[in-house]
């Protein structure tokens, strides 16, 4: 008896390369409703292979590599005003300093130049990261989307560069500081 496969609902793998607090889960969310099912937030290099979309730092540090080895995917940089991007990373990082795990030391120093909160560095950084995009996908604006779901941007932008239909459901918007932690000073 001949087996079926099934066919998948989307055309393309699709890596968010966006920095860590931009919306990086709330693009896990996006493209699982979209019928992606292979999808990792902060996934560990030898994960990437098994994966059909990916989100946060796993894919920053690695998106040349996942555009060299992965052809014909897309890339989706989500981000967000630089004041907001700060405040939000401040928050975290310094709730969350990485200062004993060895990989998680490895990405912030790739990306920040720290392990700690640093503001100079991260904005350093934020500004670094952002050219070094723009310089790589230049001459290929059709492989690259940038979104700010903090202004609203959703699936009227995501789904056509996916080539997919606009689901009939609300844009997520996952892992907000003011979900987890009410008041903004916490």
């Amino acid at each position: 008896m001949e087996q079926k496969t099934q066919q998948k609902p989307w055309k393309y793998r699709v890596w968010n390369i966006g920095l860590p607090r931009t919306g990086t889960t709330t693009f896990c969310q996006a493209v699982r409703i979209l019928g992606y099912e292979r999808v990792k937030h902060n996934p560990r290099f030898e994960d990437l292979g098994e994966l059909d979309a990916a989100s946060d730092i796993g894919c920053v540090i690695y998106y040349k590599y996942l555009d060299y080895k992965y052809p014909n995917s897309k890339f989706v940089l989500y981000y967000r005003d630089l004041d907001s991007w700060l405040e939000s990373a401040e928050f975290i990082y310094s709730k969350y300093p990485a200062t004993t795990v060895d990989i998680a030391i490895l990405r912030r120093m790739l990306v920040y130049e720290s392990v700690t909160f640093d503001r100079q560095k991260f904005i350093t950084a934020y500004y670094r990261y952002h050219e070094d995009v723009h310089r790589y996908f230049q001459d290929r604006p059709n492989d690259l989307l940038r979104l700010n779901i903090t202004q609203g941007e959703g699936w009227e932008k995501l789904c056509p560069f996916l080539e997919l239909p606009i689901p009939e459901v609300p844009f997520p918007h996952l892992n907000k500081r003011t979900d987890v932690y009410p008041d903004p000073k916490v």
